[in-house]
C-alpha cells in the first residue's frame, strides 16, 4: 500500500499541474486535494503509527472506528443484554423512571433464566396489601451525638472536577427534591454542593482536597470550617475505591480548572495525584483516633469510612481492633470492586478488589462476630440499578445503597467512556464549558429526583409481590441464582457463612 500511494500520490499530483495548466481556473482542485495529500505524505513518513504507515491516509479509518468502538457497538452492534458495563435493559430502566414514562414493558424479559448466573426474587402466593416503612435508616453509634436519618439510596461520591459544575447542581437538586443525601466525592465541597440546600455527606481522601496544609496534609481548622456547615450531615474518610483499590487518584491536567484548583488547594493545570495511603494514619489503632478527632471537630456527626475489600483478614484484624478499643466509626461504606471511576490505573480497575455481593455478605458477618453489627452501620456501592439491586444489597447485610452510574443515567449519560478525556458528550464527565451547557440544570435535576422516586416506589412493589409490610422481613432465602444447567441455589445457601462457604465463627 506504501508503493500505490507513491505511485497515486505522484500520478496524481502530475495530472492536478497539468489540469490547472490547461484550465487555470481549475486551481481550487489543488485546495481541494492539498489537506489530503498532506495528511497521507504525514502518515507515510511517520514513524509511530503501524497502520498509518504501512496505508497512509487510509488507516486514519481504521483509527477512527478504534476510538469510536465502543460508541458503534453501544448504538449499532450490541443487543439489549450485551452492553458493559450495563447493557441496554440496565439503561432503558434508569432512562425511563427518570422521565417519569412508562414503567412497564410488553411481551416478556429478554434475559434468559436459563443462563448460569442469573438471578431471581420469590414471589409470595399472597402479596402485602400495605408497606409500613419509610425506606430511612438512622446512621450514627453510640459514640455519636448527631444521627441522621438516610435515604436507603443516595449519591454516591463523586468529585465536582471528574464531573462538571451543571452535573453536581443537578445532582443536588434532585437529592433535595427526592430527600437522599448527596455524597461530595473526594475533590472538595462546594457552592455546588449547597446550592438548592441538599442533605450532603462531605468525603475526603488521601488528598485531604478542601482540608489540606500547603503540604498537603490534614488541616483541622479548614475541616471543622466545613463540617459546621448545616447541610453537612456526615463525614466519610475515603480509604480505597471499588475501581482502584490501593491505587490512589488522578484528575487530569485539562480538567484541573482555576476554579477546581481553588476548592483543592492545589495548583491550576496540573495533573492532581491521591497517593495511596493517608498521611493522617497508617494503621488501625492511628484510624480510631483520627476518627475520634474527626467526630470532635465536626460537633459529633456520624463518621464512617469508605473502602472494597481486599484481604479478608486484614479486615477482620481492624473490625477486631475496632472491639477491643470500643471506638468505631459510625459507618463503613462498601465499595465493590464493579465500582466506577473518572480514571484509574487498568490493572486495578479490571483484577483487584472484592465483588459488592461478597463483600457485603463478608463484611456483614465480621461486624456480627464482633458484635458490632448493631454500632456501625453498612452501606454497599457497586452497580446498584434497580429496585432488584438494593433488595440484593439489603439481604445481604447492607442497611443502605449509593449509585453513582445510576444516577448519572439519570442525568443522560450515555456510557460513551469518554470520562477521563474531558469529551464527555452528555456535558456530565467534562470541563468544556460548550458541553457543560448542555446538561440543563433544572431539567436534569427533575429527572434525578424521579429516578430515585420511582426506584424507592419499585422497590415498594417488590416488596409488596414477596409478602412483606417492611425491610423486617427481607431475607437471603428469597433470591435465587442459576448455578449450572440444573441447579439452582438460594443466596442463603450461597452466602450463609461470610464468604462464599468460608466458617466465621462466633467471638462470644
Amino acid at each position: 500500500m506504501r508503493r500505490i500511494f507513491l505511485i497515486s500520490s505522484i500520478t496524481l499530483l502530475v495530472v492536478l499541474a497539468g489540469l490547472i495548466m490547461w484550465k487555470p481556473h481549475l486551481w481550487w482542485l489543488a485546495l481541494l486535494i492539498a489537506p489530503f495529500m498532506l495528511l497521507g505524505t504525514k502518515d507515510y513518513f511517520q514513524k509511530s503509527n503501524n497502520i498509518r504507515r504501512t496505508y497512509p491516509l487510509l488507516g486514519r479509518i481504521t483509527i477512527l472506528l478504534e476510538k469510536q468502538r465502543h460508541v458503534v457497538q453501544e448504538t449499532v452492534l450490541l443487543n439489549r443484554t450485551e452492553g458493559k458495563p450495563f447493557n441496554w435493559i440496565q439503561k432503558e430502566i434508569v432512562y425511563k423512571r427518570a422521565e417519569d414514562a412508562v414503567k412497564n414493558q410488553p411481551f416478556g424479559t429478554q434475559i434468559p433464566y436459563d443462563e448460569v448466573g442469573r438471578e431471581w426474587f420469590t414471589h409470595s402466593t399472597y402479596p402485602a396489601k400495605e408497606i409500613k416503612d419509610d425506606f430511612r435508616v438512622t446512621i450514627g453509634s453510640s459514640k455519636c451525638s448527631k444521627p441522621y436519618s438516610a435515604s436507603i439510596l443516595n449519591l454516591a461520591g463523586m468529585s465536582y472536577g471528574s464531573i462538571s459544575k451543571n452535573a453536581t447542581l443537578a445532582f443536588n437538586g434532585g437529592a433535595k427534591i427526592a430527600g437522599f443525601a448527596q455524597n461530595t466525592g473526594e475533590g472538595g465541597f462546594t457552592p455546588y454542593h449547597q446550592e438548592y440546600g441538599a442533605d450532603v455527606i462531605f468525603q475526603f481522601g488521601t488528598g485531604y482536597f478542601g482540608c489540606r496544609t500547603e503540604e498537603g496534609d490534614f488541616d483541622p481548622k479548614k475541616f471543622a470550617e466545613i463540617a459546621s456547615n448545616e447541610v453537612i450531615k456526615m463525614i466519610e474518610i475515603k480509604v480505597s475505591q471499588g475501581a482502584k483499590p490501593g491505587f490512589g487518584a488522578i484528575l487530569p491536567a485539562k480538567k484541573n480548572t482555576e476554579e477546581i484548583a481553588k476548592y483543592r488547594d492545589v495548583e491550576k493545570g496540573t495533573e492532581i495525584l491521591s497517593p495511596p495511603h493517608h498521611a493522617a494514619f497508617s494503621n488501625d489503632s492511628e484510624m480510631i483516633g483520627f476518627i475520634q478527632k474527626l467526630r470532635k471537630l465536626s460537633g459529633g456527626k456520624p463518621i464512617g469510612i469508605k473502602m472494597c475489600i481486599g484481604q479478608q483478614d486484614e479486615f477482620e484484624k481492624m473490625v477486631r481492633i475496632f472491639a477491643e478499643k470500643q471506638n468505631y466509626p459510625d459507618f463503613i461504606a462498601i465499595d465493590g470492586a464493579e465500582g466506577g471511576s473518572g480514571a484509574a490505573h487498568m490493572e486495578s480497575l479490571h483484577w483487584a478488589g472484592l465483588p459488592i455481593i461478597e463483600a457485603i455478605d463478608f463484611t456483614h458477618s465480621i461486624l456480627k462476630k464482633y458484635k458490632l453489627r448493631d454500632e456501625i452501620k453498612l452501606m454497599a456501592a457497586g452497580k446498584i440499578i434497580s429496585a432488584f439491586d438494593i433488595y440484593r444489597m439489603l439481604a445481604l447485610g447492607a442497611d443502605a445503597c449509593y449509585s453513582a452510574r445510576g444516577m448519572m443515567f439519570a442525568l443522560g449519560c450515555v456510557q460513551s467512556l469518554k470520562c477521563n478525556l474531558d469529551t464527555c458528550p452528555t456535558g456530565i464527565t467534562t470541563m468544556v464549558p460548550s458541553r457543560v451547557a448542555s446538561l440543563v440544570v433544572e431539567d436534569k435535576k427533575t429527572k434525578v429526583a424521579n429516578y430515585h422516586k420511582n426506584t424507592m416506589e419499585a422497590f415498594k412493589e417488590l416488596l409488596k409481590s414477596m409478602g412483606l409490610e417492611s425491610r423486617k422481613g427481607i431475607d437471603k432465602k428469597f433470591i435465587v441464582r442459576r448455578i449450572n444447567e440444573n441447579g439452582t441455589k438460594t443466596y442463603q445457601e450461597l452466602y450463609s457463612n461470610g464468604l462464599n462457604g468460608r466458617k466465621i465463627k462466633s467471638n462470644g
